[in-house]
């Protein structure tokens, strides 16, 4: 049996993890009473957690739905996603991190899974093509150029002639924080699509190379076939380190911006 904690809503106005959260919520005896899926119903104080899943105590309650208070492999991992994303919102957005969290996490899931998604034979996704890659990094770049401009008005134009610069090399300036602003939105999405690309390619050639020289039906090319199979495996441990590395990259430098429109960097 369960009973609820008195006063646990006033000890903890800020959120913790999922199940972190629901175990304090309730004090339960029993190995089996600890391993039953947690019911949210009155536990969650309406106060503190909203139930709107575009915010971040939203996606808190859904993603808590059927936790454990003794956590699953499963839920474990999603635990330290979650801790993952926040931590990275903390850091690159400040106090503005928790407004931001559930974007951060849908895409460094997305773009995450696509990428590993990418290395199962003919499956293609679109992290693999650049020109969607470049589309998607231009829309994100798009909506956050409208943001800061609603947001700041004319005070937009200081990201492109930085504070305490000489006027005198405002002719120099200007071009060059110009293009450099714009860029990124072809250089987000390329860094993504080249570096999948290459090591697709990379696959491919080694693969294609064993193949021939296992089909030259000789001692060397049998031998010389062996390697270039044996060498596919730890290239695809990489691949898939690479993969997820990218996503990582991605949505860093997406938070990265959004922090440059809200202050102005």
């Amino acid at each position: 049996k369960c009973t609820r904690s008195s006063g646990i809503n006033a000890e903890y106005g800020e959120m913790l993890s999922c199940s972190r959260l629901l175990a304090r919520q309730g004090v339960c005896t029993g190995v089996r009473a600890l391993a039953k899926p947690i019911q949210l119903t009155s536990y969650i104080h309406t106060t503190h957690v909203e139930r709107d899943e575009t915010t971040a105590s939203g996606a808190l309650v859904e993603a808590a739905k059927g936790m454990r208070v003794i956590p699953t492999r499963g839920q474990a991992a999603k635990e330290q996603l979650y801790a993952f994303i926040q931590d990275l919102c903390k850091q690159n957005l400040g106090e503005n991190g928790a407004r931001y969290f559930p974007f951060a996490l849908g895409l460094f899931s997305t773009i995450g899974f696509c990428n590993v998604t990418n290395l199962l034979p003919y499956v293609e996704m679109p992290t693999q093509i650049i020109g969607c890659t470049v589309a998607m990094s231009t829309t994100l770049i798009a909506g956050l150029t409208i943001k800061c401009i609603a947001k700041h008005k004319l005070d937009f134009a200081s990201f492109f002639f930085p504070s305490g610069a000489p006027v005198g090399l405002a002719p120099l300036l200007v071009p060059v924080e110009t293009i450099s602003f714009f860029s990124r939105a072809i250089s987000l999405g390329v860094r993504l699509g080249a570096n999948l690309t290459a090591g697709h390619m990379i696959l491919h050639i080694i693969s294609d190379f064993g193949a021939q020289m296992l089909a030259s039906g000789s001692v060397a090319g049998g031998i010389g076939g062996v390697l270039c199979t044996a060498a596919l495996f730890p290239i695809c441990i990489l691949e898939m380190a690479v993969a997820v590395v990218q996503a990582y990259v991605f949505c860093m430098l997406t938070t990265m911006y959004l922090n440059d429109a809200h202050h102005l960097h």
